[in-house]
Formats: C-alpha cells, sequence, structure tokens
C-alpha cells in the first residue's frame, strides 16, 4: 500500500517541478525578447546582436529569427540576416515585415531574382498592410533598375524637333556700344541678336557592360544636328561622348571618366573639350543620394589660340526621389585658365547652382524643369574695354511630355536664357522654343 502511494506522490512531485521549469522557461524568453526588442527599437543592434548570439538555444523560434536578422543586418552580416528571415517565414508566412526584410537582405547580395520574387509576394496579396506593399513596389523598381546595370545592355533614343532660337548668336541688344579711349562704337549684324527657325535632330546611346557584380563599364554617345532655315552659318552638331568604370562598395559607387565635348560649326569642327573625371555616388536613404565630382581638363579652340585653357572643376550635391518626384540640387565651381599669355584676359571662375525637379503630372504626361544660375568672373582686364569683366547668367528650362506609348513620346520645351554683364557687349536674352517627338529603342 505504501509503495503505490509513494509513486504517485513521487510523479505528483515530478510533474509540478517539469511545468516550473517549462514556466521559468518561457518567462526567461519572454524576458530576453522584450530586452533584444528594446535594443533594437533604441537602435543599439551591436548589443542586440550580441545577446541574440549568446542566447542561441533559441534558434528557430520566429521572433528570435526575426530581431536576430534585424541586427545582423544593421550590422552588415548580410548572409546571417537571409538565414534568419528564411527561417522565420518559413514558421510563419504571413509575417510580412519580415519577408520584406528578406527582400531587402536578397537586394544587398545582388540576388536580384530571389529579392523580385518576395517582393512580389507582398505586392500581390490580399492581406499584407498598404505600407508594407507601398515599400515592396518600391524595391521591385529597385530591382528592375539594378538588374539593368548588372546585365549587359544597351538603350536608344532618336528625338526630331522644329524650333524657333530667339538669338541664334547670343547677341546683344544695343546697337552702339562705348569703347575707353576710342568712343561710340557702331555694332556689326554679326554682333546683334538674330533669330530664325530651325531644325534639330538627336541622338543618344548607352551600352552598360557589367565585368562583375560590382564593376560596370558604361558608355555614351550623344550627338544633336542643328539646321537653320536662314543663318546657315549657325549649322551645328553639338556631341558628347564618355566612357565611365564604375566600382561598387556597399552603399557608394565609385566612377572614372574620360570624355570629349566637340562641337561642329558650319561643317568645320570649332573647338573640343576634354575632361577627367573622378566621382562617387552615396545611397544616404532609399531616395536619398549624395554626389560629388572632380574633373579636369582643356579646351582647344581650332579658330582662335586665345580661347584655349586648362581647367578644372568641382561638382556636388543631393537628389531626391519619391514616387512621383525626382529632385536635384547641384553645385559647381570652374576655374579655366588661358594657355597663351595673349589670352589670359578669358581666364576665368565660375560658380554655378542647379535646380532640378521632374514629376509625373498624370498617367501618361511628365513635366520636367531645371533653373540654375551662374556667377562667372574674369582675371584679367579685357584688352579693349580695359576692365574687368563680370556676368551673371539666368537659365530656365521647362518640358511637357506626352507618352504616346512605352518608347514614343511627344514634348514642348521652352529654354530662356538672361545673361547680364558690366560691359553692355556682352549681355543678352535668348527663348528657344521647340516641338519634338521621340522614339526609344
Amino acid at each position: 500500500m505504501i509503495k503505490p502511494i509513494l509513486k504517485l506522490f513521487l510523479c505528483s512531485y515530478l510533474t509540478a517541478l517539469s511545468f516550473s521549469s517549462i514556466a521559468q522557461n518561457i518567462n526567461s524568453y519572454s524576458q530576453f525578447l522584450i530586452d533584444v526588442q528594446k535594443l533594437v527599437s533604441e537602435k543599439k543592434f551591436h548589443q542586440a546582436y550580441q545577446l541574440s548570439q549568446e542566447q542561441n538555444q533559441y534558434l528557430g523560434e520566429p521572433t528570435y529569427d526575426f530581431l536576430l536578422g534585424v541586427s545582423a543586418l544593421k550590422l552588415n552580416h548580410t548572409a546571417e540576416a537571409i538565414f534568419a528571415f528564411e527561417r522565420t517565414i518559413e514558421s510563419n508566412p504571413k509575417w510580412y515585415e519580415a519577408r520584406l526584410f528578406l527582400a531587402r537582405a536578397y537586394m544587398l547580395v545582388k540576388n536580384f531574382p530571389a529579392a523580385q520574387n518576395q517582393a512580389l509576394i507582398l505586392v500581390n496579396s490580399s492581406m499584407a498592410p498598404n505600407t508594407i506593399k507601398t515599400s515592396a513596389q518600391a524595391l521591385l523598381d529597385r530591382v528592375a533598375l539594378q538588374s539593368k546595370r548588372a546585365g549587359d545592355f544597351y538603350s536608344q533614343n532618336i528625338e526630331f524637333a522644329l524650333g524657333v532660337d530667339g538669338n541664334v548668336n547670343a547677341g546683344t541688344t544695343e546697337d552702339t556700344i562705348i569703347i575707353p579711349e576710342i568712343g561710340e562704337f557702331l555694332l556689326s549684324p554679326e554682333s546683334k541678336s538674330t533669330d530664325d527657325s530651325y531644325a534639330k535632330l538627336n541622338y543618344s546611346g548607352k551600352y552598360s557592360y557589367p565585368i562583375n557584380q560590382q564593376s560596370t563599364v558604361v558608355i555614351n554617345a550623344n550627338a544633336g544636328w542643328y539646321k537653320f532655315a536662314e543663318l546657315s552659318q549657325y549649322d551645328r552638331v553639338n556631341a558628347h561622348f564618355s566612357a565611365a568604370y564604375h566600382y561598387d562598395i556597399g552603399s557608394i559607387n565609385w566612377h572614372v571618366q574620360a570624355s570629349t565635348t566637340p562641337l561642329i560649326l558650319d561643317s568645320e569642327l570649332y573647338r573640343a573639350e576634354s575632361a577627367i573625371t573622378l566621382g562617387a555616388d552615396f545611397a544616404l536613404s532609399d531616395g536619398i543620394t549624395l554626389f560629388a565630382a572632380l574633373s579636369g581638363g582643356e579646351l582647344n579652340n581650332r579658330f582662335d589660340d586665345k580661347l584655349d585653357n586648362t581647367f578644372y572643376a568641382i561638382n556636388t550635391g543631393v537628389s531626391y526621389s519619391t514616387q512621383h518626384w525626382f529632385n536635384r540640387f547641384s553645385v559647381n565651381v570652374k576655374n579655366e585658365d588661358a594657355d597663351l599669355t595673349q589670352g589670359e584676359f578669358n581666364s576665368r571662375q565660375s560658380t554655378s547652382v542647379y535646380y532640378q525637379a521632374n514629376t509625373q503630372l498624370a498617367k501618361n504626361w511628365q513635366l520636367l524643369s531645371l533653373a540654375g544660375y551662374q556667377w562667372i568672373n574674369y582675371k584679367e582686364d579685357h584688352p579693349l574695354f580695359l576692365q574687368e569683366r563680370a556676368d551673371n547668367l539666368l537659365m530656365l528650362s521647362a518640358t511637357v511630355r506626352y507618352l504616346v506609348s512605352r518608347d514614343f513620346a511627344l514634348q514642348l520645351t521652352t529654354n530662356y536664357q538672361d545673361k547680364s554683364s558690366n560691359i553692355a557687349l556682352f549681355e543678352y536674352d535668348r527663348l528657344d522654343m521647340n516641338l519634338s517627338a521621340s522614339y526609344s529603342f
């Protein structure tokens, strides 16, 4: 009789002890999650990660894996974060935030198909919150862009335009000018503003070749041919060619570029500018990018050696993009030194600021706008006017674009320039308007 009672008592004791141990473990795990969650919310990712590593007996628990994944991702332990998020959604497929983090992690290691697959699941889910869907769609757009950069591809565009240039030669509106020690001087027609209509044909092309997942070679070509109705001496071809090497290190894209910009005027090479540029773009967040570049080069004028110069320039700024807006602000400082002593009066330093804003007006309508201002100060007295020249230039541009299809567009463009100077001969204003059709392929 005593033995059965002892056995029953022993079993009851062991059962109670077991439940007590389980309860203690549950309480310990709950407190651990509270501690890690607090560290993550306070952005103390190093401490959160270290604490998670110390308690790896919880590996496989969805909440543990999620918090481990977040802290690992923030510390650039991307592979570990991927494994943690994969375990989380395997245990809980409807943990949408974990799936979004997994897609972002795949993106960081350039596994674009996997990132796209996870993002599509979120976008197509009827139960995922709208905020998650919006972030997933933005990630899909970045995947498409990065996939393009990761693959060998080319793009081309042809544009034909008809327009009117209100000041083809950037001439002054003055009839006469005052020249020191000479007096009043009557200006020739070539120095005065002249308007004319024109036809323009423009080609632009881009080719990208990936060397590996981090390195890419990009070649750009752009050429615009202008034909004026009456002033054929101003018929011209503007061109720009460049070859660049890009290298990605985390959130920074470094690039070095060689470029040349020839101008052919009335069927003859008028001048050519050549430059080498070193720059970097830094992705500060999903929509904000900082950029900076240093350039150096030379300009050679085939008709007047006094216009030849050597230059360097610094350009820096920030761009900000949302679903419907793209904004870009930049500052450029350029120093130009004449190559010949006789041309030192053409040496100058300019400071420019630019603001670009592009937006989607409606389903097929876009507005592209640019505003700029330049301060240009020359370093030596002008030999004719016996004073240092100082110019200011205001530039405004607006384009309304209608997308007929994905590849074909119609657009109306207006460009305006207003140049002021302490020497009247160099003052002018210029209004250029054109209507164009473009095709991309």
